[in-house]
């Protein structure tokens, strides 16, 4: 058979369908160039950005914040990287927050049973941030790192990874009470019997803790004990009546309740 009268099959069909090639050769590149301010219109109400750039699929926002229980929380410089050929599995979306030094990091999915996963997380704050939305009288650092956290509509479902929560001190009104440094291992499930099991290890200060935190689909408990000068002294003993008990060695903190 001479070669002058034979032609790939690829060939043949990239001829005849040229016109159907271009025109989804030009989809996908308005596609592509989808801008970042699109994006807008689909963030819930709770979500702000502004100063947006990029396109929806490579972007960044100047500024970012989200209101939680009625409260501006600020997100800072946000950037995002999505793979939109993952959709639907695995974790497409990489994403990073600055705030000063208050930074996130991490990989993001959402399955279509609407169970969100997170991989590769990365956090690091002041404890005051989280002062101006809840009730909480802990100064200090949190970072940590999680290899996996899945959250569904009812809550936290799995996570694994590490918590670490520097500097702590009890900002109570007549002065700030140095506590020390503290590491809290967190693994499990929120279905299963003892939760997700956060166990917390002193690494160093005036105050040990040993114990561990649970949290299930519907409740939480609370189980530490409390050693060392901190733990014996009398003004703070009296600022944690409420909720601690009385020992030889300091105080035990026993808690439970419903989410």
């Amino acid at each position: 058979m001479p070669l002058s009268g034979w032609r790939a099959p690829e060939v043949n069909w990239l001829t005849q369908h040229h016109r159907l090639v271009a025109v989804a050769l030009l989809s996908l590149l308005m596609l592509s160039q989808i801008p970042a301010r699109l994006l807008t219109l689909f963030l819930p109400t709770t979500v702000a950005l502004s100063g947006l750039s990029g396109t929806v699929w490579s972007g960044q926002a100047v500024r970012a914040w989200a209101t939680v229980e009625g409260q501006p929380f600020m997100l800072g410089r946000v950037q995002w990287q999505l793979q939109p050929w993952r959709l639907g599995w695995g974790t497409p979306l990489t994403l990073t927050s600055e705030w000063g030094d208050q930074v996130f990091t991490g990989r993001m999915g959402i399955r279509v049973s609407g169970l969100s996963v997170l991989r590769d997380v990365s956090v690091n704050l002041d404890t005051r941030v989280l002062r101006e939305i809840f009730p909480l009288y802990l100064g200090g650092t949190l970072s940590g790192s999680f290899d996996r956290i899945e959250v569904e509509q009812v809550g936290l479902r799995q996570a694994q990874g590490t918590l670490y929560l520097q500097n702590a001190a009890w900002t109570a009104n007549s002065g700030n009470i140095p506590l020390g440094d503290y590491r809290i291992d967190v693994s499990g499930a929120a279905r299963s019997a003892d939760g997700i099991v956060g166990t917390v290890v002193t690494e160093g200060g005036a105050l040990a803790l040993d114990g561990e935190l649970n949290l299930y689909t519907d409740a939480y408990a609370v189980k530490l004990s409390a050693s060392g000068p901190v733990a014996r002294d009398d003004g703070f003993r009296r600022a944690v009546s409420m909720l601690a008990t009385p020992t030889a060695e300091g105080f035990d903190i026993a808690l439970q309740g419903q989410l």
